[in-house]
């Protein structure tokens, strides 16, 4: 039995750093033929799900029905966990990398998709370490930046092949790697080797005995960097004490093989034409491909869409590569290289970084004379734009502290001069973002008119609510039709009906008190001079009813001491006469009876009476002389 002859010892840490969850998951399992470790490393936020766990349970799931070290059997175990995933993936998408590491004690295969890294030591040195599915790995691959940058290149997290992805999972299976006694296998996920450097790695393997002492010297060194933020970090470590000693293959039987089948190769022999055949059809289908790919990728490069010229460049590279066209290679290689280079251009002025822009487009327009499909003129026309679309971008921001700072004015203002020289340049990603904040300062002014109307409709519905108190229904009703007015206006439905009911009521008051002062005898609130004339009538013997008297200077008369034409008693007890019957019986309305309310009756009876002061006095004098 392969594991009971091997010897394979395994430790591992995996801390949560500064998160309250730990989204990295490791697990392993060793059977009597096979080993299986896998360690995923979550990627998304859900707070419910753990996609890290899911993905490793479900692989060891199926290894453990199965156990094998096939491309396709491994393959197949991570399409289940992409499945797996997907199908849970209900609030929020679910993404994972993962690494998974297959030995029969002999040998080992590893599978990984994303960015969890594998590294191979020997004799206290890296053998070879496993590539992520990266942009960083890309550019190194490229040859546009070193491999050792990767570890620490702004874009090593910006992850192309992850499980999850909704457009499928394309992982790397790697080749049968052939084990040896002290050998050390370190998998660990970017919370891990983004702080810890490999000569860190290797000083702490030359220290380390075992790989419990291994994993907590690379924790320490982890942790020693003191950084404010520790990221979800793990690290295990598999020491190959001893492998598995595979039996002595059978010479004679090999070479018996070799000769079998070179006499089935002779005999069949037709079946090689077949092969040869097939492989020269293949060359020209990769010939034919290399050919419409780099038509399409120049067209594009010469209409200045150099995503898709990009796209094309490296199809063409790929085809040549298949038919061994190393001078196509060459040439669609650097095209590619200059789409990337104003494709990155492109990225930097949509960020606003328009110093890394300007370094793109000057190392594209140096190269770009090299390559026809390439226009110099429109390379050269993006760097001058460069100016403008930095003026842009200042008012912008002016633009966005203003708004923070509640200037809604102002900002609006910023926006449309930015927005205005957006489109004079041609600056389209900037336009999209300045239409947006256009509206957001236009909803904020709006929403801040609607509530000073607001405001105003309800000081004019307060002030209609203090002249329904002091009985004012006709300066209530005009103050509640202002607010109803205003509320309409904003579409404040609610207040308007509201309202509705307040001016019924206002005007359904007023009416009753306009039918209660018809109702008032005619002689209540008689002016001093129009008193005085009905006394100096009596005295002169004229008409005891004149047109000016009424039941109530008789009721007065009786219930008070006769006083002489004009004299101050007389009023004041004319004055609490009337006021007496405004507030007996509750027949007339009351009344305030100051002195411009009283001239003002005074005023209306005489006039009701048809006998004006003058007349009055006239007759007075007639009747004395």
């Amino acid at each position: 039995m392969r594991k009971d002859n091997s010897d394979f010892s395994t430790a591992f840490v995996s801390e949560a750093g500064s998160y309250i969850d730990n989204r990295d998951y490791f697990a392993f399992m060793e059977t009597d033929d096979m080993a299986c470790y896998v360690l995923a490393d979550g990627l998304d936020s859900d707070q419910e799900l753990r996609s890290a766990e899911m993905v490793v349970k479900t692989v060891l799931e199926n290894f453990m029905e199965k156990p094998s070290m096939s491309k396709r059997r491994l393959m197949r175990d991570l399409r289940e966990a992409q499945e797996w995933l997907q199908f849970e993936s209900r609030r929020v998408r679910l993404k994972a990398s993962l690494l998974m590491v297959v030995t029969n004690y002999n040998k080992m295969v590893y599978v990984s998709c994303g960015n969890v890294r594998l590294y191979h030591f020997r004799n206290g040195r890296l053998n070879f370490r496993s590539k992520d599915h990266s942009l960083a790995q890309s550019l190194a691959d490229d040859g546009r930046i070193p491999d050792e940058a990767t570890s620490t290149h702004e874009e090593r997290g910006n992850l192309l092949e992850y499980l999850g992805n909704p457009n499928g999972v394309h992982a790397h299976y790697a080749k049968k790697t052939q084990l040896a006694d002290g050998d050390v296998i370190l998998l660990a996920t970017s919370g891990m080797w983004e702080d810890v450097e490999l000569a860190e790695m290797l000083g702490a393997l030359e220290e380390a005995k075992d790989p419990v002492m291994l994993t907590d010297t690379l924790e320490e060194v982890l942790l020693s960097k003191q950084h404010r933020t520790v990221n979800n970090y793990t690290a295990a470590a598999i020491y190959v004490n001893k492998v598995f000693q595979e039996k002595p293959k059978n010479r004679r039987k090999l070479i018996k093989r070799i000769l079998i089948a070179l006499l089935v190769f002779i005999v069949v022999g037709g079946g090689a034409w077949i092969t040869l055949a097939r492989m020269a059809a293949n060359k020209a289908a990769a010939l034919e491909t290399m050919i419409e790919s780099a038509q399409a990728a120049d067209d594009y490069a010469r209409t200045g869409d150099y995503a898709k010229a990009l796209k094309s460049y490296s199809e063409a590279k790929n085809a040549a590569v298949k038919i061994n066209d190393k001078i196509h290679k060459r040439l669609y290689t650097a095209e590619q290289k200059l789409s990337q280079l104003l494709v990155d251009g492109d990225g930097y002025v949509e960020k606003a970084d328009f110093t890394k822009a300007e370094a793109s487009y000057e190392k594209a327009r140096k190269s770009a004379g090299l390559y026809p499909p390439f226009n110099v003129k429109d390379i050269e026309h993006k760097i001058d734009q460069l100016d403008s679309y930095a003026e842009t971008a200042s008012w912008m921001k002016d633009g966005d502290l203003k708004f923070q700072g509640g200037d809604y004015t102002n900002a609006l203002k910023l926006y449309k001069k930015a927005n205005k020289a957006a489109m004079e340049s041609g600056y389209t990603s900037a336009q999209k973002e300045l239409e947006k904040k256009i509206t957001e300062a236009n909803d904020k002014l709006t929403a801040i008119q609607q509530q000073l109307k607001e405001i105003q409709a309800g000081k004019l519905q307060a002030k209609g609510d203090r002249m329904m108190k002091d009985l004012d229904y006709e300066g209530a009703i005009d103050a509640y039709s202002g607010a109803q007015e205003i509320y309409q206006e904003i579409d404040k439905l609610e207040s308007v009906l509201a309202l509705e009911r307040s001016i019924a009521k206002a005007e359904e008051k007023q009416s009753a008190e306009q039918q209660k002062n018809g109702q008032l005898p005619a002689g209540l609130g008689l002016s001093d001079g129009a008193l005085n004339d009905t006394d100096a009538g009596d005295t002169a013997g004229g008409a005891s009813s004149s047109a000016a008297a009424t039941p109530a200077a008789e009721s007065q008369t009786k219930a008070a001491p006769t006083a002489s034409a004009g004299t101050t008693p007389a009023k004041k007890e004319a004055t609490s006469a009337a006021k007496s019957m405004g507030t007996g019986d509750g027949t007339a309305p009351s009344a305030k009876l100051d002195t411009n309310k009283e001239q003002g009756t005074a005023d209306s009876a005489s006039k009701a009476a048809g006998v004006s002061d003058s007349e009055n006095q006239d007759r007075a004098a007639a009747n004395g002389g």
